[in-house]
């Protein structure tokens, strides 16, 4: 083989985009949200600030007819800190990105909370998500339509935040998921490791506090 045949087979594999990750989720395309691209690319030299919202605390759960994994993490206590996030440029102040961020944590070994992921949904994304949790509050503590469906999963998903509603064999779970959305909804909701549950009864408290966060998204984006 030639030299040159070496180089372009070289060339080649350099620049061929990966079919898949070793875990066999798909490839990343970049940043999830316009904030981040902005913050990236487009935001030099950057200001980058941080409004803290809320922390919601989540209750240990007991979820017989889930899976064991599902059960397993279900049956520690979590947290939901709730922040909005801007960037902008130095000297330009109306040059700047808004974005809601969600830190996910569980308790883990002792007193310490272990973080389960970080979800971004642009700024103006935020309305449409707290009215969403709120419906689906509604929607959770009412009778299923069909009775004989075994499985239903309601949810919201932009950036890399995922929120819904699961019910299966008559329980139903509100969850909170961070990520990769091509990779998280391949899978089911138990089937990700870094899934947080909460009662479906906490989903007003949290669809009030993502209201104050989009409240806080407009007002800062006022400043």
């Amino acid at each position: 083989m030639t030299r040159s045949v070496i180089a372009a087979l070289v060339v080649a594999l350099l620049v061929a985009p990966s079919v898949a990750r070793a875990n066999g989720d798909a490839p990343a395309d970049g940043p999830a949200t316009t904030f981040e691209r902005f913050a990236l690319s487009a935001c030099t030299p950057c200001i980058r600030e941080s409004y803290p919202v809320g922390v919601l605390a989540t209750t240990p759960l007991a979820l017989p007819g889930f899976p064991r994994v599902a059960a397993g993490v279900a049956s520690r206590p979590g947290e939901i800190a709730i922040e909005v996030v801007r960037a902008r440029q130095l000297g330009r102040p109306d040059w700047q990105s808004l974005a809601l961020r969600l830190t996910l944590s569980i308790l883990g070994g002792g007193d310490e909370m272990y973080r389960l992921g970080v979800g971004l949904l642009d700024g103006v994304e935020a309305p449409a998500l707290a009215k969403a949790v709120a419906e689906m509050a509604q929607i959770a503590t009412a009778s299923p339509a069909n009775p004989g469906v075994e499985t239903a999963d309601i949810d919201f998903h932009g950036g890399s935040l995922r929120i819904g509603v699961l019910r299966l064999r008559g329980d139903s779970v509100a969850y909170l998921q961070t990520g990769s959305l091509p990779a998280l909804m391949q899978r089911t909701v138990w089937e990700v490791p870094t899934t947080l549950y909460l009662p479906v009864k906490d989903l007003p408290a949290l669809a009030a506090a993502l209201s104050r966060a989009a409240a806080t998204i407009e007002k800062v984006r006022g400043n």
